[in-house]
C-alpha cells in the first residue's frame, strides 16, 4: 500500500496544517481543564485503580489519538511501511498536547528530515505503549474524549468529533489516495466518535438511532401491542406540537404547555418504551435537540453521604439534558423519613427542570397509588408535571401476542395446540396477578423456559432438521397448574 512518493514526504504545507490543529485543540482542552464539570464526571469512568492519578482532558484526546493512528496502522503488514505523515503527524499531535509546538522549536527543514532519525520509530513506539488514560473496562474501546463530553453534554462535544475525524482523515490520506479500506475505516472511526457509549453509574443511556425518521417512530408506536389508551394521547400530543410549530412560523401565539409526565402502572406495561419514543418524537418535532433516553432509579439519583447526592443527580440530569430523563420507581425518591437523600434529589430535580425548561423532559414512573402519593407530597411536582398516562396490565390476549412477538424475534414459531396450552396457562395467571405482576416481563421469562424444554426435547434426536430447531410444541409448554402455581408465587415474592 505504501510507495516511496513525493506525496509521503512532510511539506511546509502539512506541518501548517498539523499547526492550525493542533492550536484549536489545545484551546480547548484549556478551556475543558477549567470545567469542573469535567473534573467531576472524569472519575464516573475512570478505572478504580487508578483514581488518585489526576488527568487532564488532553489524556483523553492523545489516548484517542493514538486509537486511531493504531487503527491505520493495521492496514500496513510492517512498521516500516506505514507512511511518514501518519507517524509525523502523532508526534506532532503528541508533542502540541504535551505543550510543545514543533513549528515554533524546529526550523522546516529539520522538521522534514525529523522520520529519518534513528530515534523516530522508537519513539512512536514509545507513544503507542504510553497509558494515557484508564478507563473502566467496558469503555476501552471507545473514543474517551467525545464520551466525557456527550455524556457532559459539553457544548465542545462537536469541534472535539470533528477534530478527531479530522484526524483521521489526515492520516487516512497520508499516501496521497484514500483507499477503499481506508474509506470504511474512517466511516468507522466517525461512527464510535459521533455515537459513544455512555456509561452512568446505576442507570442506562440510550441513544436515537442514526437512520432514525419521526415515521419511524410513529409506526413503532402504532405496532405496540395493546395500549390502545396511550397511542392515543401520544398521537394527539403530537397533532397538538405540531400545530403549535406551524403557529409558531407563522409568528403566531403558541402555548407553553409542559412535556413533563407521570406513567402509572405496572411492571413491564411500556413505560420505558414508550419514554424512549418520546424522546426520539420530540427530536423529530424541533422540542429536543437529541431526544435521548437517560433510565435510572433511587439508586442512580441517591448516595450515601452528604453533598454527594447533588452531584450524583446533577450528573444524570446533565447527561439528560436535550433529551429525556426516566425516572422508574419515582416514588421512593419520598419515601426514605426525615434524613433521607431523596428529598434533596427532589429539590435538585424540580430545580433543573425550570433551568432546563426548554431542553429537558421528565417522566417519572411506578404504580399508580405510591405515583399519586408521590406526585401530591410536594408542590413543585404538582405544578410541573400534568400529564398523566395510564399503563393497565395486559390482557391475556395481548399477553400472548406479545409471547409469539418475542419468539418470532427468536427464529421460533408456535403449534396451534403449544398456543392454546399457553393461553390458558396465561388466562390463570392473569386472574391471579396483583399489582406486581410483570406482564411482558413474565411473557418473557415464560419464554426463555420454554425454549429450554425445547431443546431439551429435540437434543438427543438422531436428524435435527431446521423446522425442529424453530417449532415449540405443546411438549414444550410446562405443565399448567405447575407453571402458574411457580408465576403467580415467584412475582409475589
Amino acid at each position: 500500500m505504501h510507495k516511496d512518493t513525493d506525496q509521503n514526504l512532510i511539506t511546509p504545507e502539512f506541518i501548517d496544517l498539523l499547526r492550525t490543529e493542533g492550536t484549536k485543540i489545545w484551546a480547548i482542552c484549556l478551556n475543558i481543564n477549567s470545567d469542573n464539570t469535567y473534573k467531576q464526571a472524569i472519575a464516573s469512568i475512570l478505572d478504580p485503580n487508578f483514581k488518585n492519578t489526576s488527568y487532564k482532558f488532553e489524556h483523553l484526546v492523545l489516548r484517542d489519538i493514538v486509537k486511531i493512528y493504531n487503527t491505520f496502522s493495521l492496514h500496513y503488514n510492517a512498521t516500516s511501511r506505514i507512511p511518514q505523515k501518519i507517524k509525523f503527524a502523532l508526534i506532532y499531535l503528541y508533542e502540541k498536547l504535551q505543550g510543545k509546538d514543533l513549528a515554533k522549536s524546529f526550523d522546516i527543514q529539520k522538521l522534514t528530515k525529523l522520520p529519518l532519525s534513528n530515534q523516530f520509530d522508537k519513539n512512536i513506539a514509545l507513544i503507542q505503549e504510553t497509558s494515557f488514560f484508564q478507563p473502566i473496562e467496558s469503555l476501552k474501546s471507545e473514543y474517551l474524549s467525545t464520551l466525557i463530553l456527550k455524556k457532559n453534554n459539553s457544548s465542545a462535544y462537536e469541534s472535539v468529533a470533528s477534530f478527531l475525524n479530522r484526524t483521521a482523515l489526515i492520516m487516512a490520506q497520508s499516501d496521497g489516495t484514500i483507499a477503499k479500506k481506508e474509506e470504511e475505516t474512517l466511516k468507522e472511526i466517525s461512527k464510535k466518535v459521533s455515537n459513544p457509549k455512555i456509561s452512568i453509574k446505576n442507570s442506562k443511556y440510550n441513544d436515537v438511532p442514526e437512520d432514525d425518521t419521526l415515521e419511524k417512530v410513529l409506526e413503532e408506536l402504532n405496532e405496540l401491542i395493546g395500549l390502545e389508551e396511550i397511542k392515543k394521547n401520544v398521537n394527539d400530543l403530537i397533532n397538538f406540537l405540531k400545530v403549535q410549530k406551524l403557529r409558531e412560523e407563522k409568528g403566531l401565539k403558541t402555548n407553553q404547555n409542559s412535556l413533563h409526565f407521570v406513567f402509572m402502572g405496572p411492571p413491564g406495561t411500556g413505560k420505558t418504551t414508550v419514554a424512549r419514543m418520546l424522546g426520539r418524537i420530540f427530536k423529530h418535532l424541533g422540542y429536543l435537540k437529541r431526544g435521548h433516553l437517560v433510565e435510572t432509579d433511587r439508586s442512580g439519583l441517591i448516595a450515601g453521604y452528604v453533598g454527594q447526592t447533588a452531584i450524583k443527580t446533577d450528573e444524570i440530569i446533565t447527561a439528560a439534558t436535550d433529551g429525556v430523563l426516566f425516572v422508574d420507581e419515582a416514588y421512593a425518591l419520598s419515601g426514605g423519613g426525615l434524613n433521607d437523600f431523596g428529598k434533596e434529589a427532589i429539590e435538585i430535580i424540580l430545580k433543573r427542570m425550570e433551568d432546563l425548561r426548554n431542553n429537558l423532559v421528565v417522566v417519572v414512573a411506578g404504580y399508580p397509588d405510591e405515583m399519586e402519593i408521590f406526585i401530591e407530597s410536594n408542590p413543585g411536582l404538582q405544578s410541573r408535571f400534568n400529564r398523566y398516562l395510564n399503563f393497565n396490565h395486559y390482557e391475556p390476549n395481548s399477553l400472548l401476542k406479545i409471547f409469539e412477538l418475542i419468539a418470532t424475534k427468536s427464529d421460533f414459531k408456535l403449534t396451534e395446540d403449544a398456543k392454546d396450552k399457553l393461553l390458558e396457562i396465561i388466562e390463570r395467571v392473569y386472574e391471579k396477578r396483583h399489582k406486581g405482576f410483570g406482564n411482558a416481563r413474565t411473557m418473557r421469562n415464560l419464554f426463555e423456559k420454554i425454549i429450554e424444554r425445547q431443546a431439551n426435547r429435540i437434543v438427543t434426536l438422531d436428524t435435527i432438521t431446521e423446522e425442529l430447531l424453530i417449532t415449540i410444541t405443546e411438549e414444550d409448554i410446562p405443565e399448567i397448574l405447575k407453571t402458574v402455581k411457580e408465576i403467580s408465587v415467584f412475582e409475589e415474592d
